[in-house]
């Protein structure tokens, strides 16, 4: 019985045409590499974490891969006969084009990872040299592209964060892991429950990172690899979005860990203790920088209405070019709350409130980003002129730091903690009025006239 939830995709003829004879092209263009070579003896003393008996392996197809010193692939082969065949080079590449090509049709467009269509065409290609097959690239191609569509509902857990609420920003949810879920699927994993102390740690470990804390639910029908992909690059945006709450952004001194799990910087130290060159001890530590755990519910109580505010912003970024460009500012700038070093969180602050508040590269940036900040949060003559002074005091500092390399002294730090929150307050008035302004140049004379009022 035919899978009636099998999506069928039709490329255009029209595109379709060139692209299988861009593929006739691509089959010519083989090359043999000559004999296999023996492979050189592995003389490496490098430990392995685990050793997979060949019983258990089941179905090894290999793929032999060539790549430069980036780590990018740049050939693809087989054995044929005891010869090494394939495509290396601008050969390759091309294949790599056909790809892509494929990935922009509009069938598939967004849905399909070019990674599974690299593989689908070096897997036609091969076969139809070996003449296990006969059909066209692209009919080749619909039906592997159909077979590999599927409905996905895919949680990423976002690290040390939990919320008693969920909520959602636009398109992306954020769920708690619940305990249930959790029991559910290690029964899964283990039916026959789990044996012995050291496995009970690892499992243990595992469960700590994830049951209680929030994940970005992403649902999306897409092939497997490109669903992880649209998933994680969401969930980044979301993430960072949502890092506008936190205390993080106000002050140089700490790090957020709220990224996706698995992406957040921490640090650990390592020692080994020797005498007589023998190792007598072992020391592991992990190096804090931040809040071990961050709560959604006190951040939002700490700060009310901000989350409403993103909420909003987030429901429709590009409805205007001021949203938009909003937007793209509070990702920029929600990266500085996850960069360790000062002097990397002073680029990330700065880029992302010049790219909003500035005309220009041109234009004296001190002089008018404070003024600009200054009509944006100061209530009052007093406060706009404290403003102005922070950020000309900023500036030096930030001169001091980059381009010579001082570190950042005690007075330093008051200064350069006092300028972030005023960057962040600027967000967040900014945030209540996204509907106020059309575009950026709408804003900007709007605040001159301000200050000429």
């Amino acid at each position: 019985m035919a899978d009636e939830t099998r999506s069928k995709i039709v490329f255009h003829p029209d595109a379709v045409g060139r692209l299988d004879e861009l593929a006739s092209e691509i089959l010519n263009n083989v090359t043999s590499f000559g004999p296999l070579a023996s492979p050189s003896p592995i003389r490496s003393e490098i430990h392995p974490v685990v050793q997979i008996p060949s019983s258990d392996i089941i179905n090894l197809e290999v793929t032999q891969f060539g790549v430069n010193r980036m780590g990018e692939e740049i050939g693809r082969y087989w054995n044929s006969n005891g010869m090494r065949v394939g495509w290396e080079g601008e050969k390759f590449e091309q294949i790599k084009s056909l790809a892509h090509r494929f990935e922009m049709a509009s069938p598939i467009k967004d849905t399909i990872s070019e990674k599974f269509l690299v593989d689908a065409v070096f897997k036609w290609l091969r076969e139809t040299l070996e003449r296990k097959r006969s059909d066209v690239l692209s009919d080749y191609l619909a039906g592997r592209c159909a077979d590999a569509l599927e409905k996905n509902d895919i949680w990423i857990p976002v690290c040390r964060t939990h919320s008693a609420q969920d909520f959602a920003l636009g398109d992306v949810e954020f769920r708690t892991v619940s305990k249930e879920m959790m029991e559910e699927w290690f029964r899964k994993l283990y039916p026959q429950g789990i044996h012995g102390p050291a496995a009970e740690y690892t499992v243990n470990r595992e469960r700590s990172q994830i049951q209680g804390r929030i994940a970005v639910r992403i649902k999306l029908k897409a092939e497997r690899q490109k669903a992880r992909e649209v998933a994680h690059a969401a969930a980044t945006e979301a993430v960072g979005l949502l890092r506008f709450l936190s205390h993080a952004n106000w002050t140089s001194k700490i790090v957020s860990y709220a990224v996706p799990l698995g992406s957040e910087h921490t640090f650990q130290a390592v020692e080994l203790f020797v005498k007589d060159g023998a190792i007598t001890t072992s020391n592991k530590s992990v190096i804090e920088k931040g809040p071990p755990e961050w709560s959604v519910d006190e951040a939002r109580a700490f700060s009310p209405g901000v989350l409403e505010s993103l909420q909003e912003l987030a429901s429709n970024p590009k409805r205007t070019a001021f949203r938009s460009d909003l937007y793209e500012a509070l990702q920029l700038h929600s990266r500085s709350s996850i960069a360790a070093a000062v002097s990397h969180k002073i680029v990330f602050v700065i880029a992302a409130i010049e790219s909003l508040l500035l005309k220009n590269s041109t234009e004296p940036i001190q002089k008018n980003l404070g003024e600009r900040m200054a009509f944006i949060i100061g209530n009052s003559l007093e406060e706009r002129k404290e403003v102005v002074a922070n950020v000309e005091e900023f500036y030096r500092i930030r001169s001091r730091l980059i381009h010579h390399g001082r570190e950042a002294a005690p007075h330093d730090v008051e200064v350069i903690d006092k300028f972030f929150f005023n960057v962040w307050w600027t967000f967040r008035c900014l945030l209540d009025q996204v509907d106020r302004f059309k575009s950026r140049e709408e804003l900007l004379a709007y605040l001159e006239d301000k200050k000429l009022s």
